[in-house]
């Protein structure tokens, strides 16, 4: 127990810089393509939300089609790999511009990102549990949070500058990434790389899951449900209905993840939540309710404030999720495959049905049917914790 503890705080020297960077360029590039198609390419409502839709559908395929690879690479070569890939893909967009060469670009670098999170989960939970798992996850948290606090709002400078500066900011920070991740082999050193990778390594261990996983995953399909909405096609409607400009509107999108960022800081501060069975049913609850009283606001100042508090429940259901999928979990890599594939799956509802339901109706009907999903969803949760009931491998639940 003591070397994990001790090499812990090695390999986050490599994960909290890599999960910054990437996030940003992520960030960046998907804001920076959707002002791309809609101001030069003339795309719909539909059209954009599909643009979001096709990165996490891309990312949901290869998930599972490189799982096994993935698993035989070490995790900064994958990690690596993809960050380079993503580069030389965007740098071929740049090349020949176009509206179906955005939406190649998006989904071939989408399908390849499947090589960077997942084996950077797997690493990092490695050795760590309850209050070390969660303080490891919390800094994993923040490092990737402030990636996407930094770029909707850097993606809106540079697109009024010229549409085609965020596309190009992604390649350097994606290229400078790969560099980083694949030069740290030589002066940071961590046996927990390879640890627990295989069969053998888990021979005579115990499986000490928690069913609050199941839960908890629900929570974040119906979360990322509502980020696809507003990352894909909230923008649109900021820009068509309220008159927002490229920056403003990265500005709402910035403080959504601001303070989604200091709430993960929080959360790994102070552990009151962890095993706290009414919590999981009781954020989806407040999600709802915050979805209809922004159907009653038309100010810029009332979304600002919403996406801030929206923010800070996001938070919560994504560290739940991660949280109660790796803990007591032998085979971790599998189970953060599972946390990814869930919350694109909600992404890509989103961002789909979103953008149908706004191009035909409106953005108030749209947060009023993610309200309802999130009511039935918290009924759902209740039932399973019922049915749970106390059988929990760890610390009592509450």
């Amino acid at each position: 127990m003591k070397e994990s503890r001790a090499a812990t705080p090695r390999k986050m020297l490599v994960i909290s810089p890599a999960a910054f960077i990437s996030s940003l360029a992520i960030g960046t590039v998907n804001l920076g393509l959707l002002f791309i198609i809609k101001d030069l390419y003339g795309a719909s409502a539909s059209q954009i939300g599909w643009l979001g839709a096709l990165w996490s559908i891309a990312y949901f395929v290869g998930c599972f089609v490189f799982k096994k690879l993935t698993a035989r690479l070490t995790p900064r070569l994958s990690m690596g790999l993809m960050q380079a890939g993503s580069a030389l893909i965007l740098t071929g967009f740049l090349l020949r511009p176009g509206l179906w060469q955005a939406f190649a670009a998006i989904i071939a670098y989408g399908f390849i990102t499947a090589f960077f999170w997942p084996p950077l989960m797997g690493w990092l939970s490695r050795g760590a549990e309850t209050t070390a798992l969660s303080r490891a996850t919390s800094q994993f948290n923040l490092s990737w949070s402030l990636g996407s606090v930094a770029s909707p709002w850097l993606a809106g400078l540079l697109a009024e500058r010229g549409k085609f500066l965020p596309v190009a900011a992604a390649i350097v920070f994606f290229a400078g990434n790969a560099l980083y991740i694949l030069v740290s082999r030589l002066f940071i050193k961590d046996d927990e790389e390879q640890l627990g990778r295989g069969p053998a390594a888990r021979a005579g261990q115990i499986d000490r899951s928690t069913p609050l996983r199941f839960p908890a995953w629900l929570g974040i399909v119906l979360t990322y449900m509502v980020v696809g909405v507003s990352l894909n096609v909230f923008p649109v409607f900021a820009r068509d209905v309220l008159k927002m400009s490229e920056s403003a509107t990265g500005f709402v999108l910035t403080l959504r993840a601001l303070t989604t960022m200091i709430t993960f800081g929080l959360l790994g501060r102070y552990h009151f939540w962890q095993f706290r069975r009414r919590l999981l049913p009781f954020i989806s609850i407040l999600m709802a309710g915050l979805l209809l009283a922004l159907v009653f606001v038309s100010s810029s100042l009332s979304y600002m404030i919403g996406f801030g508090l929206f923010g800070v429940l996001m938070a919560v259901t994504y560290n739940n999720s991660l949280f109660y999928a790796t803990s007591g979990a032998l085979d971790r890599d599998k189970r953060v495959n599972a946390h990814e594939t869930l919350l694109t799956f909600g992404s890509v509802t989103g961002s789909v049905s979103g953008g149908v339901l706004y191009q035909g109706l409106s953005l108030p009907v749209v947060f009023i049917m993610l309200a309802s999903l999130l009511g039935l969803g918290a009924v759902a949760q209740m039932a399973m914790l019922r049915r749970s009931g106390r059988t929990n491998a760890g610390p009592p639940v509450t």
